[in-house]
């Protein structure tokens, strides 16, 4: 693996044209199109607070990249970049891998890195396929080279109320109030305007009890945690990032408050392995809404086994599949554009029209603003140490758990 040190960040050439399929594993068809070259840059937040959620991308993309090459007959050569978990180093790896050749980019995970390196992908004329940045402002601010792939904060958080809403009713002795402790960081801000939004739209049957903002660099919730129980609150809802959910959990057995219900649409916790690697027994009974791979999928099988061979000590979750799938939206419009030119692969980018290989998430097609207008989300529940999938039905693998398990009773 090479490192390429400059401007503050890192970047990591992981893969190059050469690479083969391990042995053993499912091979996919090649297409018989000479294979096109491109150099693909991809923003990060491989170290830091964002470090699990970045480094699970990191992964999804390797692996994203080799099957691209199969699919496609593309040989790609990935450069990463890592914005150390601030946000206004998007600008400066999105510039850094621009100069090393890279004629597209995909990134940057954390809305505020997102919205930094487009303005560099902007104002080089570089296309950038957004993989995971939900804040409404990626694609409401004009910008010409964004195609993001994630859905918007206000749509993920609507769907998910109206899951929730299903949910609900089927529930004996549901919550009647929730406390909504929210991240005050993009994304966080704009998941929580939205939640007070759709919760309005979709008549949520319960009240909204208080807003309970706090910085994503905290490194105690435990003022933020005792005014969400102060509240009066039977349930929370929540919109956090690993670190930080498993602090508010943490938090929770402390002060002695077992909320009946934990819901966390738009958020990373419950899907990702540092969550249960922390909590153990207390990480289960968590709800999270956001996209997730389909297990009935022509190639998932093939997919995560994969993933399993150049990952053994690792999970294949939410983060990971949304990088994977952005290579894949990558590889698709350079085999269409028979280019690796920027210009050549915007113009088959704003084209896209293809279903995943591996999501749950509809199909993949932009709009005017650059914004996928596919947006289907799946509920995952924390259960005996594992995300598992409880709606929707057609690819659920659990029933739903209630209540919430006093943590003093675990």
């Amino acid at each position: 693996m090479k490192n390429r040190i400059g401007n503050g960040i890192t970047r990591r050439t992981v893969l190059g044209s050469g690479v083969g399929i391990a042995a053993g594993l499912v091979s996919w068809p090649v297409k018989a199109a000479t294979p096109a070259k491109v150099r693909v840059g991809a923003i990060m937040p491989s170290s830091g607070v964002l470090a699990f959620p970045g480094q699970a991308c990191v992964r999804g993309i390797n692996v994203g990249a080799k099957f691209a090459k199969e699919k496609f007959g593309i040989d790609i050569e990935i450069i990463h970049a890592d914005t150390q978990s601030r946000p206004e180093n998007g600008r400066i790896a999105a510039e850094g891998l621009i100069r090393q050749g890279c004629t597209v980019l995909i990134g940057a995970w954390d809305s505020g890195a997102t919205i930094s390196a487009l303005q560099a992908a902007e104002a080089a004329a570089v296309p950038m396929v957004v993989h995971i940045a939900s804040a409404t402002q990626v694609t409401s601010q004009g910008f010409t080279q964004v195609f993001r792939y994630y859905p918007t904060s206000l749509t993920i958080v609507r769907k998910s109320l109206a899951d929730l809403k299903s949910v609900l009713s089927t529930l004996k002795d549901p919550p009647t109030s929730v406390a909504v402790l929210h991240l005050n960081n993009t994304m966080g801000q704009s998941t929580a305007a939205s939640i007070d939004q759709a919760w309005k739209e979709e008549n949520v049957p319960v009240k909204i009890a208080q807003y309970v903002p706090y910085d994503e660099r905290a490194k105690d919730l435990s003022v933020e945690v005792a005014k969400a129980k102060a509240s009066g609150a039977d349930a929370l809802v929540s919109v956090t990032r690993v670190n930080d959910a498993i602090m508010i959990i943490r938090e929770c057995i402390k002060q002695g408050w077992n909320p009946k219900m934990i819901f966390s649409p738009n958020s990373n916790g419950v899907q990702d392995k540092a969550y249960y690697d922390a909590l153990g027994k207390y990480g289960d009974g968590g709800i999270a809404t956001g996209l997730w791979c389909n297990p009935k999928a022509p190639d998932t099988e093939a997919i995560l086994k994969r993933f399993a061979a150049d990952y053994p000590n690792d999970w294949f979750d939410g983060n990971a599949g949304c990088a994977f799938e952005a290579v894949q939206i990558v590889g698709d419009a350079v085999a269409r554009a028979a280019s690796p030119e920027s210009a050549a692969i915007h113009a088959a980018l704003k084209a896209t029209d293809m279903t995943p290989f591996l999501m749950s998430s509809g199909k993949i097609k932009f709009d005017a603003t650059g914004q996928n207008m596919g947006s289907d989300i799946t509920m995952l529940q924390a259960q005996n140490g594992r995300p598992r999938v409880v709606s929707p039905r057609a690819v659920a693998d659990a029933e739903l758990q209630y209540p919430l398990v006093p943590f003093n009773a675990r």
